[in-house]
């Protein structure tokens, strides 16, 4: 058995539904055939996966950091039954089972940046593994910061601790190498790029909206700009713009983005994509935060803007995007879609984790800083962006096979860390 931890896949959040699938599928083909992974459902429940044509089940096992201690999807509860051989706990006997822990952190979550609570979490859901002696590997993933000096020392052990340790951006990396000194180990731990470049792409399952559907034809036309609106950065912009330190609020770097790539080209239509898709009225929904922005924007430009339903998986989502002629957004995972199937992509940088993953996939001038820029600079950046969109796809048909080729050997390493064969299983 080989357990994944956070990394759930039913969360709204397509990102980490990216990097969940990602693992996976990677895994899968390469030898891989009992799989738990760990999600905020309840109990023991198995289900079948198809990706890129392949079907296998995996587990699902629920596990959530909450105080109701009489729940056995508990984090703590959990912890404590794992330390007793299991106790009868679903969640706590799959872990004891194990033969080695893979831990993703949500990508950017190993960190005290999003505060005590998530910090602890991360810190728990390792302990899973090291607190009874089974081998833990964090897969790739951005490190930091650690903000105060106690809870980075709690993170340093964890990485002293583990078997493996992928980082994907050169920050992480070096911060690894600092924090660990003579321990750190070039055998286990290594620079590496997001998985989620290798995120299989698949066409929608549902019927999309006819007028979208016709700006995703082939031979539709015009170009076609996508454009992420983060909920997280604009629901409540001036606590995001404190947070996270942005120029200016995010609500009016969006807007001044949708309005360059408007009127850049009378002809272009502009698709808002959420990525998080939650209700209406969740903090960090994509989808209202975009169907805001096309009320703002309908004024003006009308039904050159469209919001893409929140009905689409992350790999349909990839799909999406790869049909566009040119896309931006905060959600990294949303720009990772972008970039990865070739398409010209800007990232709206909020930290350092965008900059870093783009560098380490050859495109770490693609990102605007919304730290640095006000709206007028992030609108300034969109029309760079598009006026060098075809520049920009030749370099990416030249760079990107060297990209893909890295993360295949990436997930060799993982696989061989934990046993699998070496082998490439790749469909065909």
């Amino acid at each position: 058995m080989i357990t994944l931890l956070n990394a759930a896949p039913s969360t709204g959040n397509q990102g980490v539904s990216a990097l969940c699938l990602s693992a996976i599928d990677g895994l899968t083909r390469r030898g891989a055939v009992d799989i738990a992974i760990h999600d905020h459902g309840r109990g023991h429940r198995r289900e079948s996966w198809t990706i890129s044509g392949r079907t296998f089940d995996v587990n699902l096992i629920g596990l959530s950091h909450i105080r109701r201690p009489w729940r056995g999807d508990c984090l703590r509860t959990v912890h404590t039954m794992s330390r007793l051989g299991g106790m009868g706990n679903p969640a706590a006997r799959v872990i004891v089972k194990s033969s080695a822990v893979l831990d993703v952190s949500g990508g950017d979550s190993f960190t005290d940046l999003y505060g005590e609570k998530r910090f602890r979490a991360m810190v728990l859901s390792k302990r899973l593994a090291l607190d009874n002696g089974l081998p833990l590997i964090l897969l790739p993933q951005t490190l930091g910061p650690f903000r105060d000096a106690g809870r980075r020392a709690e993170a340093v052990a964890i990485l002293r601790a583990a078997q493996g340790v992928w980082l994907r951006d050169a920050a992480s990396f070096a911060f690894v190498q600092q924090m660990l000194g003579d321990d750190f180990d070039s055998a286990r731990h290594h620079l590496g790029v997001d998985m989620a470049v290798l995120l299989p792409r698949a066409m929608p399952s549902q019927a999309l909206p006819s007028t979208i559907a016709a700006w995703l034809a082939p031979d539709r036309g015009f170009p076609v700009a996508g454009l992420n609106v983060s909920g997280l950065l604009c629901h409540d912009p001036e606590a995001a713009k404190s947070q996270f330190g942005l120029a200016a609020c995010h609500t009016d770097q969006t807007e001044a983005a949708a309005r360059a790539a408007l009127e850049s080209d009378p002809a272009l239509r502009l698709l808002l994509v959420p990525h998080v898709q939650r209700p209406d009225g969740d903090p960090e929904s994509d989808g209202t935060a975009a169907e805001a922005l096309r009320l703002r924007l309908a004024r003006d430009h009308g039904d050159r803007v469209q919001v893409l339903p929140q009905v689409l998986s992350a790999m349909e989502l990839k799909g999406v995007i790869a049909r566009l002629d040119w896309f931006a957004g905060a959600r990294m995972h949303a720009t990772i879609a972008g970039f990865s199937s070739g398409v010209p992509t800007l990232g709206l940088g909020y930290s350092d984790k965008a900059a870093g993953v783009f560098a380490e996939c050859g495109i770490g001038a693609h990102v605007a800083d919304l730290r640095r820029l006000d709206a007028d600079g992030v609108g300034a950046a969109v029309r760079a962006s598009l006026d060098a969109r075809g520049r920009t796809r030749a370099a990416l048909a030249r760079t990107l096979p060297g990209v893909l080729a890295r993360a295949e050997s990436q997930m060799d390493g993982i696989a061989a860390s934990i046993g699998l064969a070496h082998a490439l299983r790749r469909a065909a």
